[in-house]
């Protein structure tokens, strides 16, 4: 075996082993689950078996890889990559996007936005556009803070002073949620940007001393609302994650829409007097 060869046996066999240990998996788990032998994962992991390309994908969708790490995944082991990465502006991603506009038009009054992966702020809805005017909101002292560019992620918006954090009436309460969502996102979907940011929030005042998001005595809610509140202006919303379901493309796959839902008739109310006055308006 050459010396490059030897590199992308072991660079496929350290990519095999965390994948499966970042899953929770043991060798015996993960060799029932992709119908192969416990010995044949172990040669992978050891390096001295070469997998083929179907073995590579096959391995990929039982680990639950994100397309992107798939990627990654196939270059290891010496294969070309699978699957593209579009831009916004394809032609090829005017459906993807269309589907996105119906969904946040549907959501309407209530508030809804497009993230990426890394909670970049893709797209808004009016339910959200009105959110924010009642809310008095504005970017710019977070841009001012930490660049235009930054400033549009929805996660620095929450924990940053200057974003949207001095917005939310329970903040203390929901940011120790928030902090735990993104490590379990970053277990599930590790990438350099949740590193980023996990490593970047806790920087902020206040962060660091924020508790864990331990469960405390007596029962709890089936969801932490969020409750936003400017001068007279209050609200408690809930909020959903939504997927594309069968991905094929890398920009696709990291799009969400983060959407919220009133959490009483009051923040129901609130919603639709929002959309009514601008409509008088």
């Amino acid at each position: 075996m050459t010396s490059d060869a030897q590199a992308l046996h072991s660079a496929f066999a350290a990519q095999l082993k965390r994948w499966r240990q970042l899953r929770r998996l043991s060798q015996l788990d993960l060799a029932l689950q992709a119908n192969v032998s416990q010995k044949h994962i172990s040669y992978l992991e050891l390096g001295r078996t070469k997998p083929s390309r179907a073995m590579v994908l096959q391995l990929a969708q039982v680990l639950d890889l994100p397309l992107h790490d798939r990627n990654v995944f196939l270059e290891s082991a010496g294969y070309a990559a699978a699957f593209s990465r579009s831009s916004l502006d394809d032609p090829a991603m005017r459906p993807v996007l269309e589907a996105v506009e119906v969904m946040l038009s549907h959501l309407d009054p209530n508030p809804a936005l497009v993230v990426d992966g890394a909670w970049n702020v893709i797209r808004v809805n009016a339910g959200m556009r009105r959110l924010m005017r009642a809310l008095d909101f504005r970017l710019a002292p977070l841009a001012r803070a930490l660049g235009e560019a930054a400033a549009g992620n929805l996660m620095r918006q929450l924990f940053h002073p200057d974003g949207l954090r001095g917005r939310i009436a329970n903040w203390p309460a929901l940011a120790p949620s928030l902090l735990a969502h993104l490590r379990r996102q970053r277990t599930a979907r590790p990438s350099e940007a949740l590193d980023e940011l996990l490593a970047e929030l806790p920087t902020y005042p206040g962060v660091a001393d924020l508790p864990p998001a331990l469960a405390v005595s007596g029962a709890l809610p089936p969801i932490t609302p969020v409750e936003f509140a400017h001068g007279e202006f209050r609200v408690r919303l809930l909020s959903m994650c939504s997927t594309f379901g069968n991905p094929q493309d890398i920009t696709t796959d990291q799009l969400r829409i983060e959407s919220f839902f009133p959490a009483d008739d009051d923040a129901r109310r609130r919603l639709h007097e929002l959309r009514g006055a601008e409509r008088q308006g």
